[in-house]
């Protein structure tokens, strides 16, 4: 394969967006960190954004790296010098044999309409493929791909992204049912067994997440769903499901989502990972699991259970989802440009 920086090209410098827009840009600094969430939280309560940017998200940003990336973010200040924009570039390091960067973008609603965004991607994108081979090395024959989720909704950021070639590769259908307080236990069959999480370690557990995921899109994801997902988990909403002979059949992590309950005002319980062994599908344990989970979440006092699913999924997991109730709200599409 040919050499990375053959592939993508890194320009010689990333230019920032012209004053002409209005704006001066600078790198983000440790004390904007506040004026920098502020501004988020307004923005994606505007758009009525479906994930929220967390203040470890914010922190990343004013450090410039985590364990395993690397982040540049700039930030544009108006006349009296308040932030009003901002654009990240971050390089996933710990994706397996895949060079990958995520751009993500926050404009004030008063500024949209000026081509700021347009700009933004311009520097995204040539400093994107910088880092990429900065990181990675001008020889490295790892596939390469810039990335990004827009909410369905937002038709004029999707756009945005398909003019300079970006292309939609998956969309991700956000389902919800709401809970009663009436549902009930469902009964396992063909001797499969549904335990609660923790019955069998976390190791052997994240070993079958692993395995089921190679088959999903974007596979090279899984270790960072994987470790999402025991951050927001709660055990007591969890499970697994056990084979007649006690081997691990499936699992289903389920978190409570922090700020969409203080944002939203209501008390959900999130479906964040489930997975079903090849070899013992076949025996209704993705809604044995499901339907378990309904019922501790219901039972804790929550008022509605919510999962996304990939709209290309081959195992026909949205209509498995409809059956038990869940419906269609948001969306999430990904763009992406792949080197």
């Amino acid at each position: 394969m040919t050499g990375l920086a053959d592939r993508v090209c890194p320009p010689a410098q990333a230019s920032y967006p012209g004053p002409h827009l209005g704006l001066r840009w600078r790198s983000i600094l440790p004390q904007d960190g506040p004026a920098v969430y502020r501004l988020i939280l307004e923005i994606e309560d505007h758009d009525h954004a479906i994930h929220r940017t967390s203040l470890r998200d914010v922190a990343d940003m004013i450090a410039g790296c985590t364990e395993t990336d690397w982040l540049d973010v700039i930030v544009g200040l108006d006349a009296q010098r308040t932030i009003v924009a901002i654009a990240s570039v971050r390089v996933m390091g710990n994706l397996d044999g895949v060079a990958t960067a995520i751009v993500n973008a926050f404009v004030h609603p008063h500024w949209r309409g000026r081509g700021i965004g347009r700009s933004l991607l311009y520097w995204q994108d040539a400093r994107a493929r910088q880092m990429l081979v900065e990181h990675f090395g001008a020889d490295s024959d790892a596939p390469a791909y810039i990335a990004n989720g827009v909410d369905s909704h937002m038709t004029d950021r999707r756009r945005l992204y398909t003019a300079p070639g970006y292309y939609a590769c998956r969309t991700f259908q956000l389902m919800y049912r709401e809970l009663e307080g009436s549902e009930q236990l469902p009964s396992p069959r063909d001797g499969y067994t549904i335990v609660p999480w923790g019955s069998v370690p976390t190791e052997q557990v994240k070993a079958l997440h692993m395995d089921v995921f190679t088959a999903h899109f974007w596979p090279h994801f899984r270790e960072q769903w994987w470790n999402e997902a025991m951050d927001e988990l709660v055990p007591s909403w969890s499970c697994l499901a056990l084979s007649p002979s006690g081997e691990l059949a499936g699992y289903l992590t389920v978190g409570r989502p922090d700020l969409r309950w203080v944002l939203e005002g209501r008390k959900e319980a999130y479906a964040t990972l489930l997975g079903v062994n090849p070899d013992h599908r076949g025996h209704g344990l993705a809604g044995l699991l499901l339907r378990t989970a309904i019922v501790a979440a219901s039972r804790a006092g929550m008022t509605r259970f919510g999962l996304d699913v990939d709209t290309h999924n081959a195992s026909h997991a949205h209509e498995i989802y409809e059956h038990y109730g869940f419906v269609d709200e948001r969306a999430e599409v990904v763009y992406a440009i792949e080197h």
